[in-house]
């Protein structure tokens, strides 16, 4: 599993609001950097992690949920609440087909048709699950989502993605 991103000028003493602003736009931008590889498909792990941080946003968007006003905020924890849900369907799929991988060479002959039967119907199944993520990702970005959503963020908590600059474990930030 991929780590969470340290929240960069997070410290004890920081105001609320502050902290919820630094936490969230980070976690937000770690869910992100998942994108390209979960839209590209060539590697499970991506769409793994990207799970995972969105999960780590919806935490963290519970743990600040009075720093913004309610109305809004449940608009903009549904759309993170249906990232998590889209990439779940299709995260449970690849789980179910690894595991189904693993077991091939241990059956029986008689029995690796049923197996392999189903583990070509997870897939096809994926494969919808895939045109799903896809369309999610493409209605997000005709909204221009990840801009109202960071900026959303800076209105209520005065915190700027931009001046945060949150990156992965081991980037300096600038």
């Amino acid at each position: 599993m991929a780590r969470a991103w340290e929240v960069p000028g997070l410290h004890p003493r920081a105001r609320y609001r502050d902290a919820a602003g630094r936490v969230i736009l980070t976690r937000w931008r770690e869910m992100m950097s998942h994108r390209e590889g979960t839209l590209r498909g060539d590697d499970i792990e991506h769409l793994h992690a990207m799970r995972v941080s969105s999960r780590r946003l919806r935490a963290a968007m519970d743990a600040f949920a009075e720093a913004f006003p309610r109305r809004s905020f449940r608009r903009h924890l549904r759309v993170v609440k249906s990232v998590t849900d889209t990439l779940g369907a299709a995260r449970d799929l690849d789980v179910a087909v690894a595991h189904l991988e693993k077991l091939l060479p241990a059956l029986e002959p008689a029995d690796r048709p049923g197996v392999e039967g189903l583990i070509a119907r997870h897939r096809a199944q994926r494969r919808g699950e895939d045109a799903r993520i896809q369309a999610l990702f493409a209605r997000l970005d005709e909204e221009r989502y990840a801009h109202r959503f960071e900026r959303w963020v800076r209105r209520h908590t005065g915190v700027d993605v931009a001046t945060l600059d949150p990156g992965p474990p081991g980037q300096e930030a600038s």
